[in-house]
């Protein structure tokens, strides 16, 4: 088996690509390696969807499913952060 990944590692979870429809692998970052036997990865999506995945399963993510990624977490903080401000604006009235 190759290198155990370590919690932030990016990957992608082979086993959940479809061909039909067409989708991609989903791409998590590992939250907790859990020891097996046998041994499997808390894996995270942007969005906060939470899944464990085989070793065998995943690859790294590339440089450009790291960046897709980052910008989905970031997309997710900001709407949180904009819901947040209006429901604490909606209380003073």
């Amino acid at each position: 088996m190759g290198r155990t990944h370590q919690r932030g590692d990016y990957l992608v979870d082979e086993a959940t690509r479809q061909t039909v429809p067409p989708e991609p692998g989903w791409v998590g970052r590992v939250q907790q390696v859990l020891g097996g036997p046998p041994l499997r990865y808390a894996l995270v999506t942007p969005t906060g969807y939470a899944w464990r995945a085989r070793p065998e399963h995943v690859r790294t993510a590339t440089a450009e499913e790291r960046a897709d990624y980052d910008a989905a977490a970031e997309r997710r903080r900001r709407g949180l952060r904009e819901l947040g401000r209006r429901l604490a604006g909606s209380r003073r009235a």
